[in-house]
């Protein structure tokens, strides 16, 4: 194959391969660092405050548990969670910045 045909043939590939990444989607925004979510079940101790060993609705709300978590938990309806009727609280979710 002549030189100068082959010289052509490259030119075309390099052509044809600029072409393809200059046709490819530039994104042209910066993304915003993700969120990773942790799921946790806090222990029981931490909303114990005055540790009786039960968790009552006054100690769930100055937790921030919503009161409907609460009484969804609350099984035998005495006002307290033990620690059977605690440890069916969902996993609470934390949020944490990834920094890029």
């Amino acid at each position: 194959m002549p030189y100068s045909t082959l010289k052509h043939k490259m030119i075309l590939v390099l052509a044809a391969t600029v072409a393809g990444v200059l046709s490819a989607p530039v994104q042209v925004h910066a993304e915003k660092p993700q969120a990773k979510q942790e799921k946790i079940t806090p222990p029981l101790e931490f909303y114990d405050t005055d540790e009786d060993g039960y968790v009552s609705a006054e100690e769930a709300a100055s937790q921030k548990m919503p009161a409907r978590t609460f009484e969804s938990l609350d099984v035998d309806r005495d006002g307290r969670l033990n620690k059977d009727e605690f440890g069916e609280a969902p996993p609470m979710r934390l949020k944490e910045e990834i920094s890029r």
